[in-house]
């Protein structure tokens, strides 16, 4: 109570001086308590945990996005440096000046002063980018429309600066990309750029990396150590490149398939470097090809890995064996058509000398499939990354784009939160939605509500085409919390990682009981429970399909 002297009588009447009454800390009286609301608390967390999981689907498993709205300006850091405006609406706002700051004022505006084909490539990319986002920027001031080839390529060129420059102490080398990308040779840039690629991919994927450039003394030759932090296992990174404006000379669709994508000369000389680690060498092919389907060995996928298989025969200058490696070929192929829209990234992944790493490989049924991942840990997260983590975030904070631009439609489906819906008896009630079910073709919602007088319904609702994307590419966490919505099994590995996610905890004398017919159960009952369950997934797989013959998809072609 300001105003009141210690010595002073107390103003509470009981007779004793302030300091020795109300105003002794010990005798305050204790704050009034909220009532304890568990299904608040309970629906928060779930709240939380989506957003988490949504900022990792978005943003990858390394540093996350640091950003702020303060006083009208955004502020975002990247590494040691703090960059604000108050233009930033969307992730891709920051992006785009960033690139343009980080190539260097002048330089960017030298460059726009030029006529249009005279330019540098990335200003290239910008021109046509800002005239293909221009007639869908909307009155708040957010594009919202298709990724043309042009956007996509400008993008993820500030993203991926920004992921080295905002990881560790990436800075130095981002500054070191930033000078050779302004190189005017074909392939000083072409290297340049998809080295930012390769890094990326592996700082998304949750790696550390220390970059070979930027180290005063080091006998390798690669260009960069990445480091899986779960186990501490350290890989030699090599990238190559195909640089196709060095061919102008040649047809664009060459026959031979060697000379146009030439995988085994650019594997045999990036083996040929020093390398201190396991070594990783990752190959961009840089053709306009675009695959029709994921998982598929046909195209530029069966021609790059059979130049793999062809050279496990090959030696060094010594006359020994190249050293085997994980080999990484890639395709941007959005790079070809820039006027164009639902351009991928395209991938395939295999081991050079390495009898259980690629897409050819056929383990010995679900325990080697098993037995595989464990061993090759690391890569598989990298492949799974690359799967997952191949967008550029719109948003800072992990939320679905459409939170960019709220009020200009009904409100969005949230798990918890109450709608008005009629109660079946002609009168609308209020009702929290806690169930929903969506058709991902239609976009038709089938929602399972509470009403205020206790009694649950089911409603239904379309979604428009904007969330219907957003539903698609996270079906998981769209409603505000973490929902397993259920999927479709291709293949014979998608029933056994489906059945081993059920059963993998279940206790051992309990799957021994569910396998107490087995032919072979004293065999069984010396397995661990992780090996009996891994037994058990693989038989109810055979069971549930039948028709299904065991077979790897561990390491397929990972696209968009």
């Amino acid at each position: 109570m300001a105003g009141i002297g210690r010595n002073k009588p107390c103003p509470c009447g009981r007779g004793k001086k302030y300091k020795r009454c109300c105003g002794d800390p010990r005798n305050a009286l204790p704050a009034q308590a909220l009532p304890f609301d568990i299904a608040a608390i309970d629906q928060a967390r779930r709240q939380a945990e989506a957003r988490q999981t949504r900022r990792r689907q978005q943003q990858g498993l390394g540093r996350p996005i640091f950003s702020a709205a303060v006083a009208g300006e955004r502020i975002v850091t990247v590494g040691k440096r703090l960059y604000h405006s108050p233009k930033w609406v969307t992730f891709h706002d920051f992006l785009r000046d960033y690139l343009l700051g980080s190539l260097g004022a002048d330089w960017s505006n030298a460059e726009r002063a030029k006529p249009l084909a005279e330019r540098h490539q990335v200003l290239r990319w910008y021109a046509q980018a800002v005239a293909d986002a221009r007639p869908f920027t909307n009155t708040v001031g957010v594009t919202s429309g298709p990724m043309t080839g042009a956007i996509r390529a400008f993008l993820n060129l500030a993203y991926n600066i920004y992921l080295i420059a905002h990881h560790g102490d990436g800075q130095a080398m981002a500054d070191i990309y930033l000078k050779r990308l302004r190189a005017t040779r074909d392939d000083a840039f072409i290297g340049a750029l998809f080295e930012t690629y390769a890094a990326a991919a592996f700082l998304k994927a949750g790696f550390t990396l220390s970059y070979e450039e930027t180290r005063r003394r080091s006998d390798s030759c690669v260009e960069f150590v990445a480091t899986w932090p779960k186990t501490g296992e350290q890989f030699s990174v090599e990238v190559k490149s195909r640089v196709h404006s060095a061919e102008r000379g040649q047809a664009e669709w060459p026959v031979d398939e060697v000379r146009r994508l030439r995988v085994g000369s650019k594997l045999a000389k990036a083996l040929d470097k020093a390398a201190a680690h396991t070594r990783v060498v990752m190959i961009e092919i840089n053709v306009p090809d675009q695959l029709n389907a994921s998982g598929t060995l046909e195209g530029w996928p069966a021609a790059a890995l059979q130049q793999i298989r062809d050279n496990e025969g090959a030696t060094d200058k010594a006359g020994d064996p190249l050293p085997p490696a994980y080999v990484f070929v890639t395709n941007h192929a959005f790079h070809h058509d820039l006027g164009g829209v639902g351009g991928n990234i395209q991938a395939l992944a295999a081991g050079f000398r390495m009898d259980d790493f690629g897409p050819d490989v056929r383990y010995q049924g679900y325990a080697g499939v098993m037995a595989a991942r464990a061993k090759h840990a690391p890569m598989t997260a990298l492949i799974d990354s690359m799967k997952t983590h191949y967008e550029i975030p719109a948003t800072f904070d992990g939320e679905l784009p459409s939170s960019l631009v709220l009020g200009t439609g009904p409100p969005r489906l949230r798990f918890g939160e109450r709608y008005a819906l009629p109660d079946g008896e002609g009168n609308m009630q209020l009702g929290r939605l806690y169930n929903a079910t969506v058709d991902p073709v239609s976009g038709q919602v089938h929602g399972a509500y509470q009403l205020e007088d206790g009694r649950h319904v089911l409603a239904a609702d379309m979604l428009s085409s904007e969330e219907l994307a957003e539903y698609r590419r996270y079906p998981d966490t769209f409603f505000g919390e973490v929902l397993k919505p259920g999927g479709k099994c291709e293949t014979f590995v998608d029933w056994c990682d489906w059945l081993f996610e059920t059963y993998q905890h279940t206790p051992r004398e309990t799957l021994l009981e569910f396998l107490a017919k087995a032919e072979d159960i004293e065999q069984l009952r010396t397995l661990e429970q992780r090996d009996l369950a891994i037994a058990y997934s693989e038989r109810m797989a055979h069971a549930l399909d039948r028709k299904a013959a065991p077979r790897s998809g561990e390491t397929t072609p990972p696209t968009e």
